[in-house]
């Protein structure tokens, strides 16, 4: 009776040195990108699954460890530039132009504190040299 020979080594699966520089850098997240069921996921499953997150915690959704691991999977798989690409070819110019928020520049509060530094600076100077006529 022959006995079925079973091969010394199963096969084993190879890792590339990527791989294992990404095991170094954190087990953890090497571990969730192969085997958490979240990364087998698609894009469109995984921006759903932030938008949950978004929508149950509202704005404490960013400061959880599973939000985290879905973003850094979504920003890995290049998934936002493809969504901010898809958002502009949707959009025309006109839109974009009417949605664009004008905030004041730094520039004119830059030229207001100027004057006041430079009136604290002749001020301070003046009390120093009265002060040392004073004594």
């Amino acid at each position: 009776m022959q006995q079925s020979r079973k091969p010394r080594h199963q096969s084993r699966r190879l890792f590339t040195a990527s791989e294992l520089a990404s095991y170094e850098h954190c087990s953890l997240a090497w571990w969730h990108e192969h085997y958490d069921p979240i990364a087998q996921g698609n894009d469109d499953e995984l921006f759903a699954r932030l938008v949950e997150m978004e929508n149950k915690h509202d704005a404490q959704a960013p400061s959880l460890p599973e939000y985290h691991v879905v973003e850094q999977l979504l920003l890995r798989r290049g998934a936002f530039e493809d969504e901010n690409a898809r958002q502009r070819e949707g959009t025309d110019v006109e839109e974009m132009a009417d949605e664009r928020i004008i905030t004041p520049g730094s520039e004119g509060a830059m030229r207001r504190l100027v004057p006041v530094i430079l009136g604290l600076v002749v001020l301070s100077l003046l009390l120093i040299i009265s002060s040392a006529f004073l004594k």
